[in-house]
């Protein structure tokens, strides 16, 4: 062995365990292993916590989120109130309980976001103990959230077609253990309503309300054109069911007037001439000159307001000449002699007096006047009568009164003036269409069912509704007091076009009234004439009819949802007797026969409602129904249901806050509930 071979073998046995291990690959990877066992526990350590806190924070977001979509869907107001907040707390509770993942206890903020109130913010923060990074000393992680929720609106215009029958007057439960009436109980649910939906604006999406109450006609006539009335050119007329007088015999009376002076002159007789005659026989007067000329009979005749003709026949005749007249005056007798010879001499001798009259033009008059003095009588029919006056609003003399007969035929109380109320008949129809017609199309006749047609002739245009000249052809009068009370004729509240309210308490720009003072007005009166409501409904909202020009575009520039919310508290109940929209069917028979029972006719007005919303829906219009009556009642009838846009857009409400509970869900739809953050 060599000394290097034995200095190789002195230093492996020098260098020993350490020196072996460090020379050896496998006792490195050990060395290794064991350096990063920290390093590698708080990598771990660290993604298992954070793991857990991406969890703990996407499970509060969705808590969050739930509570900011319920406490926006539960505002009834333009800011919450605690009850909405306690409803928002539920959701988020429900969705991330109090101790989650080990989560300290926290409170949700819940709140109207500041400066947008109709927003709904939620914030929560709260802190989540670690597993392993605790050892590190990170004891704890921060989970913090935020939400908003609200209406995205767009431009909405909303016709709120109301039922303000006569029904409407009745009771029903408020859902609180007391009752109302039916139209307190819509007057509510239409102001929650747009308390949910809101004002809107021109900005962020403009919102308008419309208003059309129905009963057997609709008050609409203020709110057009007068171009679109019959009556709007003057001396337009309308035929209409009532009176009027005729003569029907006269009484004569005939008085005389002897001659008399009219106009010339007569002199008194005068002494014309005195001359000395032997006797009488020799006393004569001048022939007469005097000459009369009677002319020709005239007559005139006159008639006065009453009717009364005075006709008078006059004759005429004129003098002109002298008439003369003699008067003998014998001279005095004298005695003669005295004595027994005294004797009265009788003379033969006097005084021949002529006496003159003259007459220069006299006229004089003889007159004969018959008086035929009327007698009236009413003829009851269909007669045409003036309307250009009636549409003004002013007030008109009543065409069918008189104050010699101011009642009808059975004692009722004809008003000698009337006003228009602003209702009005409609325009021509198709009396052909059944209970069983398609309902596929419109009849191009039927003019009161197209929604966007244009009035330009007597069939086109809408007439003024005249409740205060329609008589039956018996002579009852059709606005009597009885008839009122019983629905058999009326006209609802005004109508309102759409108009955009900042709030519910001030007047908007061209409305005399603010919304709520306006739906505080509605009335209840009339019959249940769905059809008349539906079609008006949709007049006020279509963009391409009579109000195009206010209603196809916004001006903002964006597009704009149309919704009809129809409500009733009753089925279709057309009636003959009744005088409405169609006017007075028993004789006019504008919609049917004048022979059709009440039955047939309530059928084929329902067909006539299919047909005309299956037109609306056409139009892209949403149509959204309520119906509202007690639950014994049932729900509102098929024809009904079917108008609505789905199954899912009609429902039925048996309680006053059930009804304001429909009118919300409907807002919240049309308004779109969604999260904003």
């Amino acid at each position: 062995m060599s000394d290097c071979e034995q200095m190789g073998k002195t230093k492996d046995r020098q260098l020993g365990f350490l020196g072996r291990l460090a020379k050896n690959q496998a006792g490195n990877t050990m060395a290794i292993v064991a350096a990063a066992i920290i390093p590698l526990a708080a990598l771990i350590g660290g993604g298992l916590d954070m793991g857990r806190a991406y969890m703990a924070r996407a499970r509060l977001q969705q808590a969050c989120d739930a509570a900011a979509l319920a406490g926006r869907r539960a505002m009834t107001g333009s800011t919450m109130s605690s009850s909405d907040i306690t409803e928002a707390t539920k959701f988020f509770n429900f969705n991330f309980p109090q101790g989650t993942f080990q989560s300290e206890p926290f409170t949700p903020v819940i709140r109207s976001k500041p400066g947008e109130t109709t927003t709904v913010q939620v914030t929560a923060a709260t802190t989540m103990p670690t597993t392993v990074m605790k050892i590190f000393k990170y004891t704890t992680l921060p989970l913090e959230v935020t939400c908003e929720s609200r209406f995205d609106i767009g431009n909405t215009d909303v016709m709120l077609v109301l039922d303000t029958t006569g029904s409407m007057s009745s009771s029903i439960s408020d859902g609180k253990g007391g009752t109302t009436t039916r139209l307190a109980a819509l007057k509510q649910a239409v102001k929650d309503f747009y308390d949910t939906l809101g004002a809107g604006s021109d900005i962020t999406g403009r919102i308008r309300y419309g208003f059309m109450p129905y009963s057997s006609t609709v008050n609409v006539g203020y709110q057009l054109p007068s171009a679109m009335l019959v009556g709007g050119r003057t001396g337009e007329t309308w035929n209409y069911q009532t009176r009027r007088r005729y003569i029907s015999s006269y009484n004569d009376n005939t008085d005389y007037v002897g001659w008399t002076y009219t106009s010339g002159s007569v002199s008194d007789p005068a002494p014309y001439s005195s001359n000395s005659v032997s006797s009488s026989s020799n006393c004569n007067a001048p022939g007469n000159t005097k000459n009369t000329t009677t002319n020709n009979p005239t007559t005139t005749s006159s008639t006065d307001s009453n009717g009364v003709i005075t006709n008078t026949t006059s004759t005429t005749r004129v003098t002109n000449g002298s008439a003369y007249s003699a008067s003998f005056s014998q001279d005095p007798g004298y005695w003669q002699g005295s004595g027994w010879n005294r004797r009265w001499v009788q003379p033969t001798s006097g005084t021949c007096t002529i006496t003159r009259q003259v007459w220069t033009n006299y006229l004089e008059t003889k007159s004969e006047k018959t008086t035929r003095t009327p007698q009236y009588s009413w003829e009851y029919g269909q007669y045409p009568l003036d309307v250009s006056s009636y549409i003004t609003g002013n007030a008109v003399s009543n065409p069918a009164y008189h104050s010699s007969s101011p009642n009808d035929a059975y004692g009722n109380a004809v008003p000698s003036s009337t006003t228009w109320s602003g209702c009005i008949e409609e325009r021509k129809t198709d009396n052909t269409i059944t209970a069983s017609t398609s309902t596929a199309s419109i009849p191009d006749d039927a003019h009161d069912l197209n929604v966007d047609e244009l009035p330009e002739d007597t069939d086109t245009r809408w007439r003024p509704h005249w409740p205060e000249v329609e008589f039956t052809r018996d002579g009852s009068y059709l606005n009597n007091a009885n008839r009122i009370s019983g629905g058999w004729n009326a006209c609802p509240s005004q109508s309102r076009r759409l108009t955009s309210y900042a709030n519910r308490t001030t007047a908007p720009t061209g409305q005399s009234s603010s919304f709520n003072s306006y739906v505080d007005g509605l009335i209840a009166v009339g019959g249940t004439y769905h059809d008349i409501g539906m079609i008006w409904g949709a007049r006020f909202l279509s963009p391409t009819g009579i109000f195009a020009g206010d209603n196809a575009a916004a001006p903002n520039g964006f597009n704009i949802s149309r919704h009809i919310v129809f409500m009733t508290d009753g089925d279709m109940s057309a009636y003959q007797g009744v005088y409405g929209a169609y006017g007075y069917q028993l004789l006019d028979g504008r919609v049917a026969a004048t022979n059709s029972s009440d039955t047939s006719l309530t059928a084929i007005h329902n067909n006539r409602l299919t047909m005309l919303c299956n037109s609306i829906k056409g139009m892209g219009i949403t149509v959204w129904v309520i119906g509202f009556r007690n639950k014994s009642e049932g729900d509102i009838q098929a024809p009904l249901q079917g108008c609505a846009t789905s199954s899912n857009h009609w429902t039925m409400a048996y309680t006053a806050s059930a009804l304001s509970e429909k009118f919300r869900d409907i807002a919240k739809n049309i308004g779109g509930l969604r999260l904003s953050q």
